[in-house]
């Protein structure tokens, strides 16, 4: 495999087609790795808490109120509904961008013409398919934060704020941290194979299932090519966050600026998804990135 080809051939096709990273905003957007507050934090030490030596306060009646209690709590109930809802839908219609990213890439590479409502169209209509592709990663991560809720729910008797973890509760965290390092490997791995079932899913038309099956045999005949490719991403990675990391933080700082953080993501989400369809085609046959 020719890489300079390669990376050559996906930035012409991102500079050509630019409705390409708006789909990429859908991704940015659907991953929550849209900048912003996410990019600073600040790590409190336990005696910082300013609470601890404040007194007590009453706050008036109102709070202990019996009705002013329930239209509280449904007021919390509700705002958290309503931000899962929020969420779910910015994350499924990130799943048909992906989708509709690699439609268009193909049929471009295939001479025929691709624009942001075709390429949507195209991963609509594999809408579930992409779904149940999506969500195989995330089952590990379910799993775990179920867990790992239940276990801090009935471990109280074992944990004091004070004193920290007690015996009990050393034992009670000890499954939680072996499915930690269970499930955290399958999830990455679960990810990576997604890179290629959502390409099996879109080119080949194949089922959730099919896909990841698909997706590990192309996988296990390009290993040593697919891992020369990743390495190189990541490189690119590093590189380019170090070379960007004090105008990023800047820009994180600033509200107004988050637009232009969710382009700059998006335009190089759809940089890698050319890449990798691109590879796809190399690896199956449909076409050589040296043609």
């Amino acid at each position: 495999m020719d890489y300079g080809k390669l990376f050559t051939r996906a930035w012409d096709t991102l500079w050509k087609n630019a409705f390409l990273i708006l789909l990429g905003v859908l991704v940015v957007l659907g991953s929550g790795n849209s900048g912003g507050a996410s990019q600073s934090r600040y790590l409190f030490e336990s005696g910082e808490f300013p609470w601890r030596e404040m007194r007590p306060s009453d706050f008036g009646g109102a709070f202990t109120n019996g009705d002013f209690a329930v239209l509280a709590l449904g007021g919390i109930v509700l705002l958290g509904i309503a931000v899962v809802l929020f969420g779910l839908v910015f994350w499924a219609l990130g799943l048909i961008a992906r989708g509709g990213m690699i439609s268009a890439v193909n049929d471009l590479e295939n001479g025929k013409s691709a624009g942001f409502i075709t390429a949507f169209q195209a991963g609509w209509d594999k809408g579930w398919k992409l779904l149940g592709i999506g969500l195989v990663p995330a089952i590990p991560g379910l799993i775990l934060a179920v867990t790992t809720v239940t276990t801090l729910v009935f471990s109280g008797i074992g944990f004091n704020v004070r004193r920290g973890l007690g015996l009990s509760g050393i034992r009670n965290f000890a499954p939680l941290l072996f499915l930690f390092c269970l499930f955290v490997p399958v999830m990455m791995l679960a990810s990576a194979l997604r890179t290629f079932a959502n390409r099996s899913c879109m080119l080949e038309d194949t089922g959730v299932i099919g896909s990841y099956r698909r997706g590990v045999e192309v996988l296990g005949d390009n290993l040593g090519p697919a891992l020369v490719l990743f390495i190189l991403q990541v490189v690119i990675n590093i590189v380019l966050g170090i070379v960007f990391l004090l105008p990023f933080l800047l820009a994180a700082l600033c509200c107004l600026l988050w637009p232009l953080l969710i382009l700059i993501q998006a335009a190089f989400a759809a940089f890698y998804s050319i890449l990798w369809t691109l590879a796809w085609r190399e690896w199956v046959g449909s076409t050589s990135v040296a043609d």
